[in-house]
């Protein structure tokens, strides 16, 4: 217990230690057990001076650690940070408000501190000047690098190096394992050289004809002057349709087409006449009139043969029948100079020099609406005029039967894409030339077109993307019109040059099952195996 003279030296604040007042000497006599001890304490936290940061080596040394032998001195720092900014070491917060026993900045570990980062800042300078390095904060190895500047006297050099490398850049994107596997994605070489070329005096350069065609069975139909011919890819024969009648009041050929059997062909003369000949007998079936005018474009589908005139008229003719028209569609008020079925019936496109894109219903004889002689008059599903130049290139996708791509002439420069269900256009693509006709390819998704004015060349595309796979001149005049052969894999163009050419442009699909039945019967042997697996040109 304390004495009454020591009360007003005592405030009450015995029970927090580490505030040090400003005490008298206490008084000399015998005091308790307590009271020396909490005297002593006084005395050693007067020697702290914790309300600054400073040097607490002197209380370290004056007390004694009876656990250790040696007294150890050292920074109070984080044990995985190798080495603490100098800016940590005088924060206000750590000097004014929490304790610490951190040596002052002139303490030995310190100057340790500092002479390993002037060493440290040393041997990076050398390092840097050695290897010409700027001395700058940045990576010394990065990757891809801008090269050094180069001088005025190799400045092209420079120039052709960042071209590459942005083109090497650019030719890498997109080439990793997620596209390894699109179609497409494999290059191939453009078929810069025919396959075949056949002479093809006569062949008229007129854009609105169709005077090519390749049937099911393997055999060329083209029209040359007033005569039609036919060439066996099988065998290499040609045989030329009515030589032996009087040709001098025949009129000129317009259009060619094969039946869907390929047993019949059908010629459209320039005076409005539609001839259908049987192949095998070589001898002339029938002659169905009824167009004023020239008829540029033919198309079968079983054993409706539709023909388009230069009157904008088109009829629909029953072959079965004497009273052969049994329909007429009305919807061009000029040339008919792309007509063709679709594989299914259920559609006939057609364009026209108008600049005009029709889709017809397929039922014949639905319409109510008759002409005069009492026969059907059909009008179109539905009507575009996006095109701005006659329409001859028409292509319906085979496998995807709602596609029909349309192609525009010399003042157009365009292929349209619609959907035949909703009458709506999906894309467009625009081109360099005139289009004068379009084929898709029945193994890949692919379109290929061909070209007139002024490059008259073979270009293919990938759908739906519609990036350009690649283009090759292919004529030294325009190309009229092309066909592709039953395998699906090899083009005819015919050019006003007077040549007729055969493109490999795809290779054949052909399932395994599909192999061994032409193993098995032989297919592709002789005139009894004509089919699309037994293309052969010789």
């Amino acid at each position: 217990m304390l004495s009454d003279s020591s009360a007003p030296n005592v405030l009450g604040d015995v029970s927090n230690p580490f505030i040090s007042k400003l005490t008298s000497s206490p008084k000399k006599g015998r005091m308790s057990p307590v009271e020396d001890s909490i005297t002593s304490l006084r005395e050693g936290m007067g020697r702290m001076d914790i309300s600054k940061r400073g040097n607490s080596l002197d209380y370290l040394q004056h007390s004694e650690r009876k656990d250790s032998k040696d007294s150890v001195t050292r920074r109070e720092l984080d044990r995985f940070v190798p080495s603490r900014p100098p800016s940590l070491h005088h924060s206000s917060h750590s000097s004014t408000t929490l304790p610490t026993l951190a040596l002052d900045g002139h303490s030995p570990d310190a100057s340790m501190d500092q002479s390993h980062s002037t060493v440290h800042d040393q041997s990076t300078a050398s390092l840097s000047a050695t290897l010409g390095v700027p001395t700058s904060n940045r990576r010394i190895l990065s990757f891809r690098s801008a090269p050094p500047p180069a001088s005025h006297a190799t400045s092209h050099l420079d120039a052709q190096r960042n071209y590459l490398l942005h083109s090497s850049a650019s030719a890498n994107r997109g080439t990793g394992s997620n596209a390894a596997g699109k179609e497409g994605a494999k290059k191939r070489a453009p078929p810069y050289v025919p396959e075949r070329v056949l002479d093809a005096p006569g062949f008229e350069d007129d854009y609105y004809l169709n005077l090519v065609d390749w049937s099911c069975a393997n055999r060329v139909a083209i029209g040359l002057g007033d005569t039609g011919y036919v060439w066996d890819a099988e065998t290499g024969n040609v045989n030329a349709l009515g030589g032996g009648e009087d040709t001098e009041d025949r009129p000129k050929v317009t259009a060619v087409s094969w039946s869907n059997d390929g047993a019949y062909l059908a010629i459209g003369t320039d005076a409005g006449e539609v001839e259908v000949w049987d192949v095998e007998e070589g001898k002339k079936m029938r002659t169905m009139g009824g167009h004023s005018a020239r008829i540029p474009s033919l198309s079968w589908y079983g054993h409706v043969l539709s023909s388009g005139c230069r009157d904008g008229s088109i009829y629909h003719h029953d072959v079965r029948v004497a009273k052969h028209k049994v329909m007429e569609l009305v919807g061009h008020n000029a040339e008919v100079c792309g007509l063709t079925w679709r594989s299914d019936g259920q559609f006939l496109a057609s364009g026209g020099n108008d600049n005009v894109v029709n889709c017809w219903d397929g039922r014949i004889g639905a319409s109510v609406l008759q002409n005069g002689d009492g026969v059907p008059r059909g009008n179109a599903k539905w009507t575009k005029r996006n095109h701005t130049a006659a329409v001859k290139a028409l292509a319906w996708c085979p496998w995807q039967s709602s596609l029909l791509a349309t192609g525009g002439g010399t003042a157009d420069k365009h292929i349209h894409f619609w959907s035949t269900s909703t009458g709506a256009r999906t894309s467009s693509l625009a081109t360099s030339t005139q289009v004068t006709s379009l084929t898709f390819s029945p193994h890949s998704k692919e379109i290929l077109g061909t070209h007139g004015y002024p490059d008259n060349t073979l270009t293919l595309w990938n759908y739906p993307s519609l990036e350009k796979i690649w283009e090759v001149p292919a004529h030294d005049s325009r190309i009229i019109c092309s066909a592709l052969s039953p395998d699906g894999t090899t083009v005819c163009t015919g050019a006003g040059d007077e040549n007729l050419k055969f493109w490999k442009v795809w290779e054949a699909r052909q399932s395994k099952k599909d192999r061994d039945d032409s193993e098995s019967t032989g297919m592709g042997m002789g005139m009894g195996g004509r089919g699309k697996s037994a293309v052969r040109i010789r």
